[in-house]
């Protein structure tokens, strides 16, 4: 099961390169100060990463996206609540975050707000006549998927330029705290690292990704289910359970499951069930059985 997060890493970054671009040819004519020598680079498990695509910045509403973007496509994006001079701590419970990962699609992503991840931002300089911000990084950052890491060290940014849109409005990639998902995996306890709960389509699915590993529980429901007893049973459509023990491995409820509603407040968006299933592959393989599921979570 793919993270959202990397859903909400590209949409910032176009939104945010979409919004610099927007100004610009009002300042294409403008070759004071240092612009043109921008630099953005980092060493990143212990290996040199180099914004050598692109170096950007944007002032928005609520805050400053500092970005930089390699030819392969890795970014690394910092958000902080100013542009001002100064140093901004990084953690789950700080205003200021950092996400990287691939705007391609072809990595994890990794942020600053969740589990043991922490880091430091720091802007030295700003030049408000030509619009130039430079500063330096360093952060632990972690994959709510599997709850790897990666450390991003040495981190520089001279001479980036910024625009200001006061349109724009930089929402964090929310780690939910207070829900939770819980089983027993053929008697092995699984516990949630992070929870997801999204609706699409009048359909409701809620995941709980394991805290010590890359598998991860899934169930789909109606999203004006009532508090009663229902069949897991993956050929109906509409009440599934999903056990995905690691990346492109996946087995469902077939015939054998049962999920118990205890309530749903439509009005609040908080709903909490328990559930039991037999997880078999739609082919052949190895069937794992599920008991004492429990779950609690906002949509």
């Amino acid at each position: 099961m793919k993270s959202w997060i990397s859903f909400y890493l590209l949409a910032a970054f176009l939104s945010t390169l979409l919004a610099c671009n927007k100004s610009v040819s009002k300042e294409s004519g403008n070759n004071t100060g240092t612009k043109g020598k921008e630099d953005f680079y980092a060493t990143i498990d212990g290996s040199l990463w180099n914004a050598d695509s692109l170096q950007l910045a944007l002032v928005g509403s609520n805050g400053v996206s500092i970005n930089g973007l390699s030819k392969n496509g890795e970014e690394v994006s910092m958000i902080l609540p100013a542009l001002k001079t100064g140093m901004y701590t990084l953690n789950p419970q700080s205003a200021s975050y950092a996400l990287d990962g691939n705007i391609l699609g072809t990595s994890n992503t990794y942020i600053s707000n969740t589990g043991t991840a922490s880091g430091m931002v720091t802007i030295s300089s700003i030049d408000t006549i030509n619009h130039l911000v430079n500063g330096s990084f360093a952060f632990n950052l972690v994959n709510p998927a599997d709850n790897t890491t990666k450390t991003i060290t040495n981190g520089v940014f001279d001479f980036v330029p910024y625009n200001v849109d006061l349109s724009v409005i930089f929402m964090p990639p929310a780690v939910k705290a207070g829900d939770t998902l819980n089983a027993v995996i053929d008697s092995i306890a699984f516990n949630s690292g992070m929870v997801e709960a999204v609706n699409s389509n009048g359909q409701l699915t809620v995941a709980g990704i394991a805290a010590n590993g890359p598998q991860d529980i899934a169930l789909i429901m109606p999203v004006n289910i009532n508090p009663g007893t229902y069949d897991l049973d993956f050929s109906t459509g509409n009440y599934i359970g999903i056990y995905n023990p690691e990346p492109n491995v996946n087995l469902y409820s077939q015939h054998s499951g049962q999920l118990i509603i205890m309530s749903n407040d439509p009005v609040a968006k908080r709903i909490r069930g328990t559930f039991s299933f037999v997880a078999s592959p739609l082919t052949s393989g190895t069937p794992v059985t599920i008991t004492n599921g429990y779950f609690a979570v906002s949509y």
